[in-house]
């Protein structure tokens, strides 16, 4: 059998990867400098390569508190904002460019990444698109294939949470999160199969797979949930990146307390229904927090609107809170109360009559407020550092 050791982390750690978006700052359309910016930053532990030009990658360190977490970010975000501005760029969340065509993209080259356009053709570039991954650290191999199952009721919460891209080429998609459509054509796209309930059986899916040429590594699984052995985490991929590194920090603790509270009351995977799934995750896609959802652990699976369930999921989660839990909760609670999200608020700044660029430049100055997010400000500064 294939040699596939889960590598234990500290229980409930929390580490984030955020896909953000490089602006060349004089067109507000997305830049292809990605690998000049990183070279420079000089740091491939936590700022790295995604698979286009236009993608920079934030990877955080591990960490107990989501407060921490947020700080290190920022320390990143401004440095790496910094280093961009002197090549006239700049950085912001959202889970998609508003305007940008897949056929402008750059594949970034490096063996790997020219391998998946090969294999992928076009779908390699429509991919281009900016989310979130969650890890959180668990014991053993089995916990994480058992919340591999566990936490996919749980997706449309951070689906609505996170979403920050209703718009497709200055189009109104009508959606909260229409980053979606650039992945869900992998073949590979999706969530654990059912008949995986241990880390044995998790082992023999990827050995076939591999003999199979269905993947060639664990890379590529694309599922929404998926276990990373070698960082001894649980994967939540759904995310939109949130237009602020605070918000960003705080899904990672919502993420955190989640798998606490599973790992805590370990009640068996209830069967469902494929159909009910892709039924809550399409409508958290499309509608966010006004969605309707199927209540799969009530015994009529009956439906609720999904703020409502988050809420109620935050009054169960407060049981096990300590005091650091806490804010989180709260921040969470008064998130949802207000009702607008990243993709709402995106969408009013349009419905407001502000350009695509001005709606950009907000966009960057939400993720690392500084001077030279202007293009006319920072171009002084450019030539001095020429």
């Amino acid at each position: 059998m294939l040699d596939l050791p889960f590598t234990p982390s500290p229980t409930n750690s929390i580490g984030v990867e955020l896909e953000l978006q490089l602006i060349d700052l004089a067109s507000n359309e997305l830049s292809d400098k990605a690998m000049e910016i990183i070279s420079h930053y000089n740091d491939d532990r936590h700022v790295k390569k995604e698979l286009t030009l236009s993608t920079i990658e934030i990877n955080s360190s591990v960490h107990a508190t989501p407060f921490t977490l947020y700080e290190e970010l920022n320390v990143i975000a401004r440095k790496l904002a910094d280093i961009a501005a002197c090549k006239n760029c700049g950085i912001c969340g959202g889970g998609r460019h508003f305007s940008s065509n897949w056929k402008d993209q750059t594949i970034t080259p490096t063996d790997r990444y020219q391998e998946v356009h090969h294999h992928l053709g076009f779908l390699a570039k429509l991919s281009c698109v900016f989310g979130q991954h969650i890890h959180i650290g668990v014991p053993s191999g089995d916990d994480a294939i058992y919340l591999s199952h566990a936490l996919i009721p749980y997706l449309p919460h951070f689906i609505a949470l996170s979403a920050s891209s209703p718009y497709y080429q200055s189009v109104d998609t009508f959606f909260a999160s229409s980053r979606f459509s650039a992945l869900n054509s992998f073949h590979t796209f999706g969530y654990i199969e059912h008949d995986i309930t241990t880390w044995s059986d998790f082992i023999e899916y990827v050995e076939t797979g591999v003999n199979l040429e269905v993947i060639q590594c664990l890379k590529d699984i694309y599922w929404e949930i998926r276990p990373k052995p070698e960082f001894g985490t649980i994967e939540i991929r759904v995310c939109d990146t949130p237009l602020t590194l605070f918000h960003a920090a705080m899904l990672g603790g919502y993420a955190q307390l989640l798998v606490k509270y599973l790992l805590k009351i370990k009640k068996p995977v209830a069967k469902v229904y494929d159909s009910v799934t892709h039924s809550n995750t399409f409508n958290a896609q499309r509608y966010g927090f006004t969605a309707d959802y199927i209540d799969t652990d009530t015994a009529s699976n009956g439906k609720v609107k999904l703020n409502l369930h988050i809420l109620q999921t935050i009054e169960t989660l407060k049981k096990l809170a300590d005091d650091n839990d806490i804010r989180v909760l709260r921040y969470m609670e008064a998130y949802l109360k207000q009702g607008i999200n990243d993709s709402e608020q995106l969408r009013r700044m349009a419905h407001a009559g502000m350009s695509e660029s001005s709606i950009i430049k907000t966009m960057m100055n939400l993720l690392v407020p500084a001077e030279h997010l202007s293009y006319t400000d920072i171009h002084p500064f450019l030539e001095a550092h020429s």
